[in-house]
């Protein structure tokens, strides 16, 4: 027997009752079910009708009820020995079947039902953690978006107003002596166990992201001629979260720590942006902000169009990584890019041919990241390719890269500055006729004339020791002739 959930309480009353055609005619009536059945029930209903006129309580009709909770419906069969009134008994046992049927298709819908919301309830459990992702990222993304552009390196400057800020063009030289230690412990592993901590740390500071007056305006869809007063009240308090943050640095013991703990954690998320991790592709928000209150020049947004959200990752590389393409604080052209000589891509090219570009397939080791040593791609002249080594564009050597479509066995390829020739190797010569390198007829004749005659053939060639005897004998001749030569003298 499977096992039978619930309460199923069924009331069959039988009823008999005499026709004119002698049969019993019987009458079902449910008086109740309630139930939720996670396995079938068969009903099997046998009746034999009775033969006499009479009404008789121990007829030989014969009724069986039996609950099979094997199956996932209910069936009753009636048999009887009367074709008519056996027909009228059976549509009747039909009919009480539907019904019990009906109620027990009601309850596997019912199951069908709680499945579907239990999946349902999935999807919005994972909807939820993806919307807290975001929701966390963007926090991270706004912390450390606000050491890149208004941190300086405190391990060397005391005096804020006159610090340098340079975080934007690329990470502290010389780079940190060590690690955040906590920072390398919970983000090394796994992208997740970053984002969990870091979000746990932001969350103790003080100006958080939905402090920041640029934010509020967005969110709140403020402006100036309208909500002026709110915004004067908003940013105020901004500034007062700002200095506290700066003064006492929380939660870090102090503005050092905190400057190790934002360039730590900036080499790690840089680091998994060019890993292309997925959940930082788009951050659905607003990345153009230097995330320090609210710019009296610029306004809730700075109009950077590098943190174009629709790019990917194109916001959290404005949040997290420096440029060493556009070394710029705001860049609102790429014109103005091209055009500066802090392009690595300007030395040494044209105008048109200065475009610079990132590649972070090609930015994926950790330690590169936090040396500064970027990889990056120039828009070069043709026959000529980006060296990150020269900072430069250099000459491509088609002859050996095997960029040439020089014919192999007849011509030689000649590198030359930004292209290539193909010359006829030694011994052909060019036939304008046949448009190709073809053997030179001088090379026949030179060929003839230093046959070995058909006599020396045979000739076995001469050992090494037998040539120096030689050469031995001749200089002992030599002397032996000029001795003579001094004593006739």
């Amino acid at each position: 027997m499977s096992k039978v959930t619930g309460c199923l309480t069924i009331l069959l009353t039988v009823l008999a009752v005499k026709t004119k055609s002698n049969v019993s005619t019987t009458v079902f009536s449910i008086v109740s079910i309630n139930s939720t059945i996670t396995s079938e029930v068969t009903l099997s209903y046998v009746i034999e009708p009775n033969s006499t006129e009479s009404v008789n309580n121990d007829d030989e009709s014969t009724e069986e009820v039996n609950f099979d909770t094997t199956t996932s419906s209910v069936n009753i069969s009636t048999s009887s020995n009367s074709p008519t009134d056996g027909e009228d008994l059976f549509n009747t046992a039909e009919d009480l079947g539907t019904v019990i049927e009906g109620d027990v298709d009601t309850n596997s819908t019912v199951r069908d039902e709680t499945e579907t919301d239990k999946e349902n309830a999935t999807a919005k459990e994972d909807n939820r953690q993806k919307a807290s992702m975001k929701d966390s990222l963007r926090d991270i993304a706004y912390y450390l978006r606000a050491y890149k552009f208004n941190e300086y390196d405190r391990r060397y400057e005391t005096d804020s107003t006159a610090a340098p800020r340079r975080n934007f063009k690329e990470f502290p030289r010389p780079p940190l002596r060590s690690l955040h230690w906590e920072v390398h412990k919970f983000c090394e592993p796994s992208f997740i166990g970053c984002v969990e901590y870091l979000l746990k740390r932001i969350r103790q500071v003080s100006l958080k992201r939905n402090d920041d007056t640029a934010v509020v305006m967005l969110e709140q869809k403020w402006t100036f001629l309208n909500n002026s007063q709110q915004i004067t009240q908003i940013d105020e308090e901004c500034k007062k979260l700002r200095d506290i943050g700066d003064r006492i640095a929380e939660p870090f013991e102090g503005p050092l720590e905190r400057f190790q703990w934002r360039v730590t954690a900036s080499y790690y998320m840089c680091w998994y942006t060019m890993k292309e991790v997925p959940d930082l592709k788009h951050l659905h928000d607003h990345c153009d902000n230097f995330a320090n209150c609210l710019d009296g020049n610029l306004g809730p947004n700075n109009k950077d169009i590098r943190a174009d959200d629709s790019n990917p990752f194109a916001c959290a590389i404005y949040s997290f990584c420096p440029d060493p393409c556009c070394p710029m604080k705001q860049l609102t052209t790429l014109k103005t890019c091209w055009d500066s000589k802090e392009n690595p891509c300007f030395r040494g090219n044209l105008p048109g041919n200065r475009e610079c570009a990132v590649n972070r397939s090609s930015n994926v080791e950790f330690r590169d990241i936090v040396l500064n040593r970027w990889n990056v791609t120039c828009r070069c002249p043709k026959g000529r390719e980006w060296n990150s080594r020269y900072g430069m564009c250099v000459d491509v050597d088609e002859c050996t890269t095997g960029g040439h479509a020089c014919h192999r066995k007849l011509e030689a390829c000649v590198n030359l500055e930004g292209s290539f020739r193909c010359a006829c190797k030694w011994g052909h010569v060019w036939s304008t006729k046949e448009r190709k390198c073809t053997p030179s007829p001088a090379l026949a004749i030179i060929k003839k004339s230093h046959r070995i005659p058909n006599e020396d053939k045979n000739k076995q060639p001469e050992s090494i020791i037998r040539k120096l005897i030689k050469i031995i004998r001749r200089s002992q001749a030599s002397s032996t002739h000029i001795d003579k030569m001094s004593f006739v003298l």
